[in-house]
Formats: structure tokens, sequence, C-alpha cells
């Protein structure tokens, strides 16, 4: 029997000590991740990263604007057509909650989304220190809610400005931990089990509104809870399991039955659906089962009650198995979890935790973890020794068992999938807690009085996690420290990096993309749907639907939530020739087109983002897309978060297609017909129009011109791209000039240059 790590009852700490100790742990981790607030709040802007945050930004202000309304099928992704939203909706209602609560204007809200993450980065260091008090101490609990609070990865997923569910993922996770530890507790009476079952219940059924993917950690708790009451008996412990599952599954049912039906079918494994239901009942089924077995001959063992357990089991997964939706709804989790979605090989934080990453920011895993990295995969390990151990009559060898098992679990994902880092923070914390407090009770064991070595263990705990954390503090918190700093002096301007960031870059662009675009329907009421969409590539998807409120064919959802449009919005982002891509146009629905630095050069994007569409070399230029506005100069666009680069030129490009104004300019048979103009984009760039064209046999050349030169129809629309003067014509030695109305554009409608 190993010695124990210390006496709960040696604990230098009353319950106000453990308040006091818990509220300056909870203002260290709000310290820390509220580090680069300078680039959230960016004078009077709140501006946001791009991919999840903005949808759920979109989502959450439905019901901020609507309570207690919640967008179920957003017609704004999709399009045309629409939607399920996938994802779960209680993050997203909770955080239009409250902010309604804080808030009454969209800027408020905002200000309110903003510190989502830091809320919930804080709240969660209350159930691993209660997990670390459980398990060995209060001393571990401090020392691991210590290193939950500044944790990097945890850190990267709860920081200000990043309002994203993974933060509140990690926190209910830790409370389904601490619950399944408490209720392992050998000495806990009825009234206790009673307590941590209804906990055990709460976290699985709030898990499963807040994640679709919540499934991996109600499998992994059951599963263990499950082994352990086979190993070791027990009737409570199986009646409050089979409680919780059976009650979690009953409340959910409301919540499918009235929502549309789910992305993926109604067995969907991507979204909440009758899976869920079906998989927490099950195992209410198996936990009642054991118990029956157990009542009935409490002196079965461990083999009667593994085949009961299994028995049981095996017939309701042979039983799913036979239904084909069950299995068509499975497999997309196992694609997604296994990387063959063709999703995850693209996606950064899929990649595996030591897979070379060169080029890609914060890639490098000792920025997420410090030299901790190295520790994960033996981590588990820190707690198997307490097997054994008993301190103060408190056994917790089954807890510390269930805590490794747990661990490794997570370890191991983390190891294949870096972004499983923010679920293995809150036992990874607990595996430091326990081995930090070993080792500094070793080395302060000779130490006089009990305050006195209290207050050596609480330095050697901090000194040890400082250097582990060392290349962190040097070259992430350290920086970010003084610019955060620098950003609080008064009257101080906000810097060029800030207004200059990739999120700070993108909102400014989503701001003008929405003053230069018609008003749509249908984005916080029910009614008509959208009009038009947005053409742009994934990544700024949930951009466009949050900062800009316009629809888009393809976002961070990737092709689970529309095949057929995201296969078409590819084509028309990868067409070669102007003709293919308004065939992709038309199908999309799109009157606007979103272009990126990163377009091919080859495409008619590309040819539209570096050449503004003008003609180069052999290939035509373009007649049916015009320029309405650019992003700032010098501004970091969404792939440089992948690949760092200096920004030169703009990131991203608003064009809009037009029918253009027919131009029949008439001349000698034969000839070419040249016609320019001048334009400013609404940043101030000078650049200019040209097409060229050979009169026909009736001496006609026919053009189609994509800009007005009517000022008059934009004097309202502020800061879009604009004729200089009247587009200049060139024939027979002569330049004329012509002004093409607003109207001709729009309507497709002829303009003539009689001749001479």
């Amino acid at each position: 029997m190993s010695k124990p790590l210390e006496s709960p009852g040696s604990a230098a700490f009353g319950w106000a000590g453990v308040g006091l100790g818990l509220a300056c742990l909870m203002a260290l981790a709000l310290g820390i991740r509220s580090l680069g607030f300078e680039f959230v709040f960016v004078g009077d802007e709140v501006v946001f990263p791009p991919a999840d945050a903005q949808y759920h930004l979109r989502r959450a202000f439905y019901t901020f604007a609507n309570f207690p309304a919640v967008l179920l099928f957003d017609p704004y992704i999709n399009y045309p057509g629409g939607a399920s939203v996938p994802w779960a909706p209680l993050f997203d209602f909770v955080l239009g909650s409250v902010a309604r609560l804080l808030a009454d204007t969209p800027r408020g809200f905002e200000q309110v989304a903003a510190w989502a993450g830091p809320a919930c980065g804080a709240l969660t260091l209350i159930p691993v220190y209660w997990a670390g008090s459980l398990l060995g101490s209060r001393s571990v609990g401090f020392a691991a809610a210590l290193c939950y609070a500044c944790l990097p990865i945890g850190v990267a997923y709860s920081r200000v400005g990043n309002p994203d569910h993974h933060s509140a993922v990690a926190m209910l996770g830790a409370w389904l931990l601490l619950a399944c530890l408490g209720l392992l507790e050998a000495d806990a009476g009825q009234r206790r089990v009673r307590g941590w079952g209804g906990l055990l219940g709460a976290a699985q059924l709030l898990l499963l509104l807040t994640w679709h993917g919540s499934l991996l950690y109600l499998g992994l708790a059951n599963f263990l809870l499950i082994a352990v009451g086979i190993i070791r008996g027990g009737q409570r412990v199986l009646v409050a399991q089979a409680a919780a599952a059976g009650a979690c599954s009953l409340l959910l049912v409301p919540g499918v039955l009235f929502s549309p039906e789910p992305l993926g079918g109604w067995f969907s494994s991507i979204a909440l659906s009758w899976l869920h239901v079906l998989a927490t009942g099950a195992v209410a089924v198996v936990a009642t089962a054991l118990w029956l077995s157990e009542w009935r001959l409490p002196e079965g063992g461990i083999l009667r009650r593994g085949l009961v357990a299994a028995g049981t089991g095996a017939v309701g997964v042979c039983g799913a198995m036979l239904v084909p939706e069950v299995r068509d709804g499975l497999e997309p989790a196992f694609q997604f979890l296994f990387q063959t979605d063709g999703v995850g090989a693209v996606t950064g934080e899929q990649r595996p935790l030591f897979a070379p990453a060169a080029g890609v920011a914060g890639a490098n895993p000792v920025r997420s973890w410090g030299w901790l990295v190295y520790t994960i995969p033996f981590a588990p390990a820190a707690v198997f020794g307490l097997a054994g151990s008993r301190g103060g009559g408190r056994p917790t060898g089954a807890s510390a068992i269930l805590l490794g098992s747990w661990g490794l679990f997570f370890a191991l994902l983390t190891l294949g999938q870096r972004r499983y880092g923010n679920d293995f923070a809150p036992a990874f914390a607990l595996f430091f807690g326990v081995a930090a407090i070993g080792v500094v009770r070793v080395l302060s064991g000779r130490i006089r009085g009990p305050f006195l070595r209290a207050a050596a263990r609480a330095a050697g705990v901090v000194v040890l996690l400082v250097v582990l954390l060392w290349p962190v503090l040097i070259a992430v918190y350290g920086p970010r420290a003084r610019s955060s700093l620098a950003a609080l002096e008064a009257d101080r301007a906000p810097s060029w990096a800030a207004t200059r960031s990739v999120a700070a870059t993108l909102s400014g662009f989503m701001a003008d993309v929405r003053a230069l675009t018609p008003e749509t329907g249908a984005y916080l009421s029910p009614g008509p749907p959208p009009a038009y969409g947005v053409i742009a590539h994934a990544n700024l998807g949930h951009a466009i639907q949050y900062g800009a409120r316009r629809a888009t064919a393809t976002d961070p959802f990737w092709w689970y939530i529309g095949r057929k449009n995201w296969d078409a919005s590819l084509a028309f982002l990868e067409a070669r020739t102007e003709a293919r891509a308004l065939g992709w146009a038309d199908v999309l629905a799109g009157r606007y087109l979103i272009t990126t630095s990163q377009e091919a050069p080859w495409s008619v994007a590309g040819q539209l983002h570096a050449h503004d569409g003008r003609a180069t070399g052999s290939r035509p230029g373009l007649t049916r897309f015009r320029l309405l506005g650019e992003s700032l100069p010098g501004g970091a666009g969404v792939s440089e978060i992948f690949r760092p680069q200096s920004a030169a030129g703009v990131a991203y490009k608003l064009f809009q297609i037009v029918p253009g104004a027919r131009a029949v300019i008439e001349a000698l048979p034969g000839e070419t017909v040249e016609v320019s103009l001048d334009l400013r984009s609404n940043r101030g760039r000078v650049f200019g129009y040209a097409a060229r064209a050979v009169a026909d046999e009736s001496g006609e050349a026919v053009l189609r011109l994509p800009y007005s030169t009517d000022r008059a129809a934009f004097s309202e629309t502020p800061r879009r791209t604009q004729a200089a003067g009247p587009y200049r014509v060139k024939r027979n030695d002569g330049i004329e000039r012509l002004w093409v109305p607003e109207s001709a554009v729009l309507a497709g409608a002829e303009v003539r240059v009689p001749g001479r």
C-alpha cells in the first residue's frame, strides 16, 4: 500500500481559505486569457477570429434579438436551400441570454460575447480543484487548478474574443469527470451518492446540449463506471448511473422530437438526434441489468457481472446495427475521428500533435504545452500509483484508476489530433497536481511547522510550473503581456498590428460587404429566404453570415450541410472561363463574390483578385464582374493563420456579378475598338478597366461594360469603387467619351456609340 500524498485534514485551509484561493486562481486564469485584448477591442470595434466563433455569434445574436427563440434551421447556410444547424443549441442560447441580461445593443452583445471563453476557462477551475481534493488533498486541488489556469492549450481555446463552444465543453467535461470520481468514493452515503448521481446526469445532459460530439465523453465515462461496477460491485453507484443516464435520455426526447431533421438523418452522429437518446438509454439499460444482477446475487463475482454487462451491451449494439439509419448515422463520426472525411487532412487542429507543420503559426506543440508536452504519453501514470493509497479514511484506488484511464484515453486522442488537448487539459492538470505535490512533499519533508511547510510546497509547485512552461512564458505570455500593458496607456491609439490583424481585417471588410450589398430578409425573423448569396471560400463563410449578414453556399461546416452547394462552390472557384463561372453562379444564386489572395492564378477568381478582371496575356478580360470594394491594404488574410507571410496588396475583394451594359459601337468592319475607364476603389487605389472588340461585317463592335459612370447612383453608398470619369472609346484613330448609366449595367441594356 502506497503512502498518502497528504491527509486532507492536515490542510492549512478552511473553507474561507479555499474560496479565497480559488478566487485568486480564477483571477489569474482570467488575466492570462485576457492577454491580447487590444486585438479584440480595437478602437470602437469588437473583432472576432474567423471560423466557428463567428457562427456562434450569429446564432447567439438570434437569441439575443428574439429571446427565448433558438435558431435551429438557418436559411443563411447552405444557400440556396438552407440547412438545420448541426451544433447543439445550449452554448449559443446561454450566450445570447446572458448578453440580453447585460446589454441592450449589438455592440454590447459583442462585448459580452468576447468574454465567454475566459469565463468558461475560469469556472473550469472549480471542478478541477474539487476533483483534486477528492483524489488527494486540497493541495492537490490547488496545484491542479493552478496548472489549468496557466496551461496554454486550455488558454488557446478560451481566450478573450473567442466565443467558441469548446471552452464550455472542457468545463462541462471537468464536471463530468468530477461526478465520476465522486461516485466512486466508497465512504459516500446514500444521500451523497444521489448528489453525485444528479451531477452525473446534469453534466451528461448539458454536454449533449452543448456539443454533438459529447458521446465521446459519455461513452468513456459510462464505460469506466460500468467497468468499476463489474470489478468492484456495489449497487448504489449502479443505481445512480442508471438513473442519470435514463433521465438524460428522457429529457433529450422533447428536444429531438420538436427539432427539424438533423443533418445526417434522425440518427445522425454529427448533430443532436435520436442516436443520442438511444445511446443514453442503452447505458441506463446496461447499468440497470448489472444492478439487478448484483441485487439478486450480491456475491456473483466479477465473471458473472462481466457476462451480464457484456451480454446486455452486445444485444443492444447488435440490435442497433441492424437498423440502416443507425449505421449510416455513425459513419461520419468514425470518418471524423480517423480523418477519412476529407476534412481532417486539411484542418490544422486535427493534425497529430508532433506532426511536422512547417510554416503553420502556433503549430509547435511546445507553444501549446511548454515542456509539459513531452510528459503527455506518461502523465496518466502519475495517478495509477494511488490505486491502493488511503488517507484520512478516504480510499483513492477506484477513482485513481478511473482518472488514469480517462486521461490515457484523451492523451492518445491528443497525440493523434492536437485539438483534443483542450479536452485532455482538465485531467492533465490533475496529473500535474498529483505529481507536483508528490515531488514537493518529498523535498519539503524536513521543514518544520505546518504553515512553513505548506508555504514551501506552494512555492515549489509554482517554481516547477514556471520551469515547465518557460518556453511559453518567453515566446507567448511575455510578449502578449507587454503589448496589453502598453495598450492600457491613456489615449493610446490601436497599433498597426491590431488594426491589420486577421480578425480586424476580416471584421472591417465584412462591415464593408454589408454596406455595399442590399439587405436580405429572414436574418433575425421568419420570412422569405435571402434573395441572393455570396460566393466565397468556405473559410470565410461564417464571417459572411455574421459580420456581413449575408447567405453563403459554403462555410466551415464543410460539405456536411450540403454536398451539392459545396461542389458547386468549389467548381465556381476553380472555373477557368467566365462563362463557366457564371453558370455555377446561377446554380448558387450568387450575385456577389469575395476573392482572396490565395485564389488559383489560372482561375476566374484568381484573375479577378490579382488583376481586377483585366485581360492578361492570352486571357480575355472579364466583362460580368465589377469591383465594389476591397479590404485595407496590408491587412492580414485568413490564409496567414496557416502560412504566415508579409501582407502584400489586399487580402479580400468584393465583386458584383452584373449583366453589364451592352455597348454597341459603330466602326469600320474589321476595325478594333478599344474601351478604357479609370476607376478608384473604396480604399483609394487607382486602377483601370479595358476591353476591346472587333467590328463585324455590319460595322458594329459589341462589348459588355460592367462599370457605370453614374456617380449620382452611389451618393448614398459609402466608400464604393467608382469611375473617375467617362469611358474612353478609341476608334478611327480618335477618342470619344461614353457615359454609361447604372440602370444599363444592371439591366444589360444597350448603349450605342454612333459612327461619326
